[in-house]
Formats: C-alpha cells, structure tokens, sequence
C-alpha cells in the first residue's frame, strides 16, 4: 500500500514533460547562430539551432539532450531547477569547442522541452515518441540546401541518445552514411527503476507499483526505454561516455551492457570519475572538449 502511494506521486514526477528554460543564446559565447525550425517525423514543430563553423566546413554535428534539459543545457542553478545537483548545465562552451574545430552545429529541443512542440500525452517515451524527432533532424539536415551534403556525426544524450538507438532501428537507412555518434549516458529503465526503489528501500514492491502506476496513467511499460536491446542496430564508430557511480542507476552494468551490444570494433568507452551526480556526466564534455573535438576529428 504505501509503494503504490508513493509511486502515484513519484512516477509522474519521473515521466512528465518538464519544461526548463532556455537560458543562454549562442551569441553570448561570440557565435553566430540562425534560429530554426523542422518537423518531426509525425509533424510536431522541433525547434532549435543552427550555428556555422568558423570557417566553411562540410562537417555538422547533430545535438539532442537529455530531459528535462533543452538544447541549451539545464537552469539546475536557479529555482526551481535546482534539484539534480543545483549546478547549470550550460552546453554552449561545447558548442563553441565544435565550431571553432571546424564543425557545423544542429541542435534541437526534443518535443515537450524547450520551445518545441508538446508531445502526445505529456509523457516522453523514446519507444513511440522521440525517435520521430531524431528522424526529423536528419531529415532536416540532409534536405537542408546548405547542409544536404555534409557529413554528419551524432551528439545524442539520455533520452535523446535512447531515441537515436530507437531511430535506428525503426529507420536504419537514414543512418548509413552517419560518420560517427558520441551516446551519452544512455539509461534502461529497468535499471532506473530498480535503483530508484532501492534508493527508497521499497524493494520488488516498489518495482510493481511503478510498473502498474507507470501503465495505468500514461499506457507505458518499464521495458520501453531499452537500449541495451537497440544498441544492436549501430552501424557506425559510436564513443559512450557515462558517470560511473551515478546514483540514478546501475550505471556500470547497465552502460557496460549498452557498450557491449553495439556491434561495431570501432568503439570507446569512457567512464567519468569522482562524482555521483548524474548531470555531471551532461555537463562533462563543455568543460573538457578535448575528447569529443578528437573523436569527431577522427572520422573526417
């Protein structure tokens, strides 16, 4: 009785759409940038940012995020964001990194974050709603008069990185030519689940009464966000990065098992130290480029 009680008010907490704001503009950090907007795979308005390279370049980046963040990061330093660590997750100084590397930038506010579009009932779920959403920025990129013949490399995150696994299942074609992907901290929801019930020592009880409230409100299992099971379907050179202790999740078991089903030999894995604090691992590569400006170099 009291784990169903407690999930009526915890899984809508964990599953809703929540808008934060979309604080900083790449202009603030000297870039020229041009807003911009393209549908989804299912017709919802994305919105987000297109930001040039230096110099000309036929080389663009693709950026999604993680909820409830948006394509500029995360306010988690004011209120009433301040609950995952109390720190900004700004992501604009890893844009930056990109363009002054000679890479163009596309990045976009998944549906229901940022600007873009509310999705279907409030709720996300990379297994039926943002996968749409990584299909139409590539759509976008490769119908784009001045981006159609580019190389792209992906810079997918969290829900954003679950719903490119999902994309590339449901629509592999669109990701032959992809030139790489970095896939930051991807997460199953088994795994969140069972450490969030841990966490509150609810145990198995708790576990049902998630899964029971989570399909009773919004028609959605725990199993749906599984990308242990889609990593099976990348095809190109893919860098994982993940916080090792993160405290939202069995991290090392579940990452390592992402990591180890891409079936690709041309693949890394890095695991981020010293802290607990999942949205560290979001922040990690605006403080520390090097890697990722490397990586991406690699593949050109």
């Amino acid at each position: 009785m009291i784990a169903k009680m407690l999930m009526r008010r915890i899984v809508p907490a964990i599953s809703l759409t929540r808008r934060s704001p979309v604080l900083r503009r790449p202009e603030e950090y000297g870039m020229k940038y041009e807003d911009v907007s393209f549908q989804s795979a299912d017709g919802l308005t994305l919105e987000g940012w297109y930001i040039p390279s230096k110099k000309p370049s036929k080389k663009i980046v693709v950026c999604n995020h993680f909820s409830p963040g948006n394509r500029y990061g995360y306010a988690g330093h004011i209120r009433p964001w301040k609950g995952a660590g109390g720190f900004e997750v700004n992501f604009l100084p890893k844009y930056k990194a990109l363009v002054e590397a000679g890479y163009n930038v596309l990045a976009y506010d998944l549906r229901g974050h940022g600007f873009s579009s509310p999705g279907q009932n409030g709720a996300y779920n990379p297994k039926y709603f943002e996968y749409k959403d990584v299909i139409g920025s590539l759509n976008y990129v490769k119908t784009r008069p001045d981006t159609k013949d580019m190389d792209i490399h992906l810079h997918s995150m969290c829900l954003g990185g679950n719903s490119t696994l999902v994309a590339m299942r449901k629509q592999p074609e669109l990701f032959e030519d992809i030139k790489s992907m970095m896939l930051i901290q991807p997460i199953s929801g088994d795994a969140l689940v069972r450490r969030l019930c841990k966490n509150m020592r609810l145990g198995k009880k708790g576990y049902e009464a998630f899964e029971d409230t989570y399909r009773k409100l919004y028609g959605f299992s725990i199993t749906d966000a599984s990308p242990i099971e889609d990593a099976q379907f990348v095809k190109m050179p893919t860098f994982v990065s993940q916080v090792r202790e993160d405290s939202f999740t069995y991290a090392e078991e579940d990452v390592q098992a992402v990591y180890d089903a891409i079936p690709v030999s041309d693949k890394k894995l890095y695991w981020i130290e010293g802290t607990t604090q999942r949205f560290r691992g979001y922040t990690y590569f605006s403080e520390n480029p090097e890697q990722m400006v490397e990586w991406y170099n690699r593949f050109n």
